[in-house]
């Protein structure tokens, strides 16, 4: 009787070895970089954008260097045109102690502030009725399109003329170089809001509502009036004139009836009907902000011409004073610092719109 043979199972063949050279890893790794850097659109990491970013100012500050270095019949570019780095440095505590760097970086803010704030409170609910009410549109696109073709250094002689030499003069400015963009921004984004979100908001049945609009924008006129009031005390040059002696004068009193009957004018529109406070304002409000963070960068580099005229505080007053009485290092020092500060607000109004608005895709902080 013969056996039947029954196969053994093939064992399974061990894996073959590959050997990879020790220095391929890296080399593919920075082939994929540079691959991720060559595509369109490919998002650094946020080590990535540190590093680069610090690298830029290094090649700056090399370039800086390499131009002043040396004495000043050996240097490349002679130290009245350009002082070198070290001296630049080392003249900061002459600027900070002598000329009073902190009141003058804290003066040209709150300038800016006042001014900037002026433009977004008129503009913005003025922009929300334009982009609501086309004919509203039509009739103020005039206004903003000369208002943004006018060149901004020609608004210092009128805004003498009209405010003279003080405070006031430099607040108004840069109220006039700002508050057309904040109009056409802000008139853009309502305009930007879709027709589907106003269909359905009046089939859920939205409606006008007069008396509590009518409340809601006294109480508007009332912030506005007590500002204005306030404000032209605060800005005053008069030392001897008290908030008492102002508060007496018929003037502040026209002031804020003035500012009351503006605010409630510009806002009863907005609130006085549902579509506009609950649909289409919120709706538009994350371009609204993110148009006035990039126009309030703007706003804090067109303060220093305001400043150039009859300022005894400002960084641009600083500039002037020493480009004419040296030293000439305090220049570049105060480019540096406004550029830190634009670039801090920036940041900071940046974090404010990723907090109230947390359901947007914002770009790189």
């Amino acid at each position: 009787m013969s056996e039947s043979l029954t196969p053994l199972p093939a064992e399974p063949l061990a894996p073959a070895l590959v050997l990879v050279p020790a220095s391929s890893a890296p080399v593919s790794r920075w082939r994929a970089w540079l691959t991720r850097t060559g595509t369109i659109r490919d998002v650094p990491g946020q080590f990535e954008g540190i590093a680069f970013g610090g690298l830029s100012l290094a090649l700056v500050l090399l370039m800086w260097w390499f131009l002043t270095r040396g004495d000043n019949g050996q240097r490349i570019v002679d130290g009245y045109t350009l002082p070198s780095l070290t001296d630049t440095i080392a003249s900061f505590p002459s600027l900070w102690f002598q000329r009073e760097l902190s009141i003058s970086a804290l003066t040209s803010l709150a300038r800016v502030v006042a001014g900037f704030a002026i433009a977004t409170a008129i503009a913005v609910p003025l922009g929300v009725i334009a982009g609501s009410y086309l004919r509203v549109n039509a009739f103020l696109r005039p206004i903003s399109l000369f208002g943004r073709n006018v060149p901004i250094a020609a608004l210092i002689p009128l805004t003498l003329i009209w405010f003279g030499l003080g405070e006031v003069q430099k607040v108004m400015f840069i109220f006039f170089a700002t508050v057309a963009f904040v109009l056409f921004d802000t008139t853009n984004a309502v305009q930007a809001v879709q027709d589907r979100y106003i269909d359905t908001s009046y089939t859920l049945g939205v409606h006008a509502t007069r008396k509590k609009g009518a409340r809601l924008a006294a109480l508007f006129g009332l912030i506005y009036g007590g500002i204005a009031a306030l404000g032209w005390f605060v800005l005053s040059e008069d030392k001897t004139l008290t908030l008492a002696a102002e508060l007496a004068s018929s003037a502040c009193w026209e002031r804020f009836a003035g500012a009351f009957i503006a605010g409630f004018a510009l806002w009863y529109p907005i609130e006085s009907h549902q579509a506009l406070r609950k649909v289409i304002l919120p709706l538009a409000m994350p371009d609204i902000v993110n148009s006035l963070r990039l126009i309030f960068g703007l706003a804090f580099g067109y303060i220093m011409l305001a400043e150039v005229i009859n300022a005894q505080h400002g960084l641009g007053a600083l500039i002037i004073i020493s480009q004419r009485q040296g030293p000439r290092e305090h220049i570049y020092l105060c480019l540096v610092i406004i550029s830190l500060m634009a670039w801090a607000i920036d940041r900071l109004i940046m974090r404010l719109q990723r907090h109230l608005f947390p359901y947007l895709k914002h770009g790189p902080a």
